[in-house]
């Protein structure tokens, strides 16, 4: 058979599926299955059919977390509830602590580091212990006034923890007067196909939201995991074994792209997974690059985490309550024949409510 695919972007960078705790502990399984739920969650809040979309919920996920412990009780239930995080606030999250710890290092698949920007004034003694022992999160001071130093500084680590994929997040213009604190998270993935594609110079039409496109074609005849449930053909690409990373394609052979993301849940997902069985046959997929963006306060208020960007929201300061006034982020992926590289950058952007609206 030839199997050729049209992927569902949203796949890519959700912690590329639930096999990746496959032989982990328990407290990774349990982050990789909340992540993924919270990443389908997102997506299908997120969706539109207008655009083709490559995001990284999970780097949103664990960024949310690390306010989590700083927290009202109204906006901590909210969190809760949204990120499938436990009921304790007060202690490190055990699950998200193991997965920073295994993607931590600067030779990793799949890579994941924070960052906090804050102003000169002390930020809440609960809160910072647990981002620079339990979290590792760099912790910087820097002075809000000077905007453009700011804005430069932040631009500089974010194209450095993105391998160069993603050169800057924000601009000086986008501070406002009462930001006091930047918090920020960048995933990466320079992983290889365990199976890679020889070099092609084939093009065919290939079909995207805004039309029919010649595009690079890689194909290769391998065995490879595949199948079918209901009007969905199904594609699980791996990368090479010890990440145990792998990714999937979906093909609504009818259908449309909404029909399959309105019935996209973790059980639904579940399905998908145990719906793909090893054949050997002739694979063509595009070769590929995306780039896009996502406001994701919109989505998360349309989720119900609504009261993050409320007042008094979060005691991040030793002395002041403050909001979220900003959460963005940035997204690209390339895939070729010997593999993917992909990166997404998140950043939220901290309010001093003792200060006037800028």
């Amino acid at each position: 058979w030839t199997r050729s695919v049209m992927l569902t972007f949203a796949f890519i960078l959700l912690l590329l599926g639930t096999s990746q705790a496959r032989g982990k502990s328990v407290e990774s399984y349990d982050f990789v299955k909340q992540s993924t739920n919270f990443s389908l969650n997102f997506y299908r809040h997120s969706f539109s059919p207008d655009e083709n979309a490559i995001q990284s919920p999970v780097s949103i996920q664990a960024t949310l977390s690390l306010l989590y412990h700083v927290a009202s009780n109204s906006t901590a239930g909210e969190m809760q509830a949204i990120l499938g995080l436990p009921a304790a606030k007060k202690k490190p999250i055990p699950s998200l602590v193991e997965f920073l710890n295994s993607t931590g290092g600067s030779d990793s698949v799949l890579r994941m580091v924070s960052k906090v920007y804050h102003s000169p004034e002390d930020l809440n003694p609960k809160f910072l212990p647990l981002l620079q022992d339990s979290y590792r999160v760099e912790v910087e001071k820097a002075d809000f006034k000077q905007k453009q130093k700011v804005a430069d500084s932040v631009n500089r680590w974010v194209k450095s923890s993105t391998n160069g994929l993603i050169p800057d997040l924000i601009t000086a213009s986008d501070l406002k007067d009462n930001d006091r604190l930047i918090l920020l998270n960048a995933i990466t993935l320079d992983a290889k196909w365990e199976h890679p594609f020889p070099k092609s110079s084939a093009r065919k039409p290939f079909h995207f939201v805004d039309g029919d496109h010649d595009v690079d074609i890689m194909s290769m005849d391998e065995e490879v995991l595949c199948g079918n449930l209901g009007d969905l053909n199904l594609l699980e690409l791996p990368y090479e074994s010890e990440t145990d990373l792998s990714m999937l394609f979906v093909m609504p052979k009818n259908g449309s792209l909404h029909d399959f993301v309105d019935q996209l849940t973790l059980e639904f997902y579940e399905r998908l997974n145990g719906a793909l069985k090893l054949e050997y046959g002739t694979v063509e997929i595009p070769k590929f690059s995306i780039n896009s963006k996502v406001k994701a306060k919109d989505v998360l208020q349309s989720m119900g985490l609504g009261s993050a960007f409320e007042v008094k929201a979060f005691k991040v300061f030793a002395r002041k309550p403050a909001q979220l006034s900003e959460l963005r982020q940035k997204a690209v992926i390339n895939v070729f024949e010997t593999g993917t590289t992909a990166a997404a950058v998140t950043g939220k952007c901290v309010w001093d409510e003792s200060v006037g609206d800028g």
